[in-house]
């Protein structure tokens, strides 16, 4: 992965680093008699993989009372209520997290009635984030909040009804009006959480993932990972972006200090496989909540329980006060990004990032578009231009076109991940899962596993549709491995480090079980690692598994 895209048939590895790379030949004429000489038979070697973008506090922790299984259809989740209510007390509340209403099947909420079969003796609440338009509860949950015919909701449409009856449906806009809703909540102690985070990275180094960056971390999760850091069980480099608190009764002053404090923070944090590179804040929702901020309406849509048809999402900061606190990172030496969805969300963000440009030179600290999804065209060239930087989610145009083709036509999507178009301008766009949820690589919320995000860009055909969306946006095998190698290694301030194997950096480095440049494109989805390696050491062994 050298900037020749050069192959290699050997390489010696001294101590933590690359030491050479060459033929067969060369490479064991540099051995001596305490060398260690392993023979791969033929099998592919890679440098070690990196996620530009996960939240490995919170996923290592997300199912830790019970597994989860993986919930794709409106039975799924019935089966998943029922086993619930099978073991908690009778009259304690089921939760239903973390199922994107429009990434099932049927793209719908469970009914009142599926809910009060699955659970007739639990009030039962199916409401996959805080934020998302609307829940669905059974008749026991009602009957708890009070919400009956006569019941009077703060806006009438917060509570849909029967047209006949007059009845409450079950399904409820807004429900954090009328239910407090308390969100993920995380049970474990110190000690647990330590575990939690530690099995994870072990989980991440068996699908080849040897770098990773949280990009949304606390104070409690930056703990966690020092503790583990200061054992030497990081097996996973840890880049961090600090979230920021950026809520509007928040002056901006706390804000900016809250960011200069960052900067001294980074200072402290003084370890190889750890390090905070800088602070992320949201600018708009998302596209599975229906509340990215776009350009043009999203259009009336029960599933997002959109009625206004000129409404755009939700936009979150702007204007002077996100220049400010651009700013402020600047001079606090952070690389500075923002969730951005939307292509209105992304030009707002962009536009900042270009005025404050003007004034301050930020390229060395890799502006960032965090998610990027829809990004116009004359955006792409303003990327370029000042350098600014993308991470973005293969698995989310797999997972959520079908879903989009059906609310917009397919011209709206023309814009939808442009991914070839972005590396022949010459940004930098890196790969990455936002995996927060489950542990399955393939099926976790988020799905994680780095090969079946290349072959996402290789075929761009998203699950439930026949067809490729933008098939001209294709990557071709070698880009798509940077997107997981190279460029996420500059994304994260690592490309001395690690991204390639070349003499004097990490010796991070996995063998897989196919040729992914030469296999059938669809066999790479597939790919297994065999075995990885993190600073020339062995972290994970497939065969030690069997």
């Amino acid at each position: 992965m050298d900037p020749n895209f050069t192959i290699v048939s050997a390489l010696a590895v001294e101590g933590a680093r690359v030491l050479a790379t060459g033929d067969a030949a060369a490479m064991l004429a540099l051995a001596d008699t305490d060398s260690v000489v392993e023979d791969l038979d033929g099998q592919m070697m890679l440098p070690g993989l990196i996620d530009s973008h996960l939240h490995p506090d919170q996923a290592s922790v997300s199912e830790f009372d019970h597994p989860i299984p993986a919930m794709l259809t409106v039975t799924d989740v019935m089966d998943y209520v029922r086993s619930r209510a099978q073991v908690l007390p009778e009259g304690e509340w089921i939760w239903v997290r973390t199922v994107l209403t429009p990434r099932l099947r049927e793209r719908r909420y469970p009914t009142r009635a599926e809910l009060d079969q699955a659970a007739p003796r639990h009030p039962v609440i199916f409401a996959p984030y805080i934020y998302y338009p609307k829940a669905s509860l059974n008749s026991l949950a009602l009957e708890r909040l009070g919400i009956d015919r006569e019941f009077e909701s703060e806006t009438p449409a917060d509570i849909e009804r029967d047209p006949t009856t007059g009845e409450p449906t079950g399904l409820v806009r807004n429900h954090t009006r009328y239910v407090d809703d308390p969100g993920e909540v995380d049970r474990t102690n110190d000690s647990e959480r330590v575990e939690a985070v530690r099995n994870l990275m072990g989980i991440y180094n068996s699908v080849g993932l040897t770098t990773v960056s949280d990009r949304k971390a606390t104070p409690i999760s930056i703990k966690v990972y020092e503790e583990l850091a200061a054992q030497d069980a990081l097996t996973a480099r840890l880049s961090l972006m600090h979230l920021l608190d950026t809520s509007p009764g928040r002056d901006v002053e706390e804000i900016v200090a809250d960011i200069l404090a960052l900067g001294q923070l980074r200072e402290q944090i003084n370890h190889p496989m750890l390090d905070l590179i800088g602070v992320k804040t949201f600018i708009d929702g998302g596209i599975t909540s229906g509340t990215a901020y776009m350009l043009e309406p999203w259009g009336e849509s029960d599933r997002f329980a959109i009625l206004d048809p000129l409404y755009r999402g939700n936009l979150v900061l702007s204007g002077d006060r996100l220049e400010r606190l651009i700013r402020a990172s600047a001079n606090a030496g952070l690389q500075f990004t923002g969730h951005v969805v939307g292509d209105a969300a992304i030009t707002e963000l962009v536009r900042a990032y270009g005025a404050v440009i003007r004034e301050t030179p930020i390229r060395h600290l890799r502006p960032s578009l965090t998610h990027a999804n829809f990004i116009p065209e004359q955006v792409i060239g303003q990327m370029a231009e000042w350098g600014i930087v993308a991470d973005i989610q293969p698995a989310w145009l797999y997972l959520d076109s079908n879903n989009l083709l059906d609310q917009w036509d397919e011209n709206r999507l023309r814009h939808f991940q442009p991914l070839k178009s972005l590396f022949d301008a010459g940004v930098l766009v890196a790969g990455g899962s936002d995996h927060w949820h489950r542990l399955d690589s393939h099926s976790a919320t988020n799905p994680f596993n780095p090969f079946l995000g290349m072959w996402i860009t290789l075929k761009r055909v998203p699950r439930y549709v026949d067809r490729a969306v933008n098939e001209d946006q294709v990557l071709t095998r070698e880009q798509a491995l940077r997107l997981y190698t190279t460029n996420g290694a500059y994304l994260l301030f690592r490309e001395e480090q690690v991204g390639s194997l070349e003499p004097g950096k990490y010796a991070d480095m996995i063998v897989v079980d196919r040729d992914i440049l030469e296999s059938n494109l669809d066999d790479i989805r597939d790919t297994r690692v065999l075995r990885t390696y993190v600073n020339g050491e062995l972290v994970y062994d497939a065969g030690s598994e069997q």
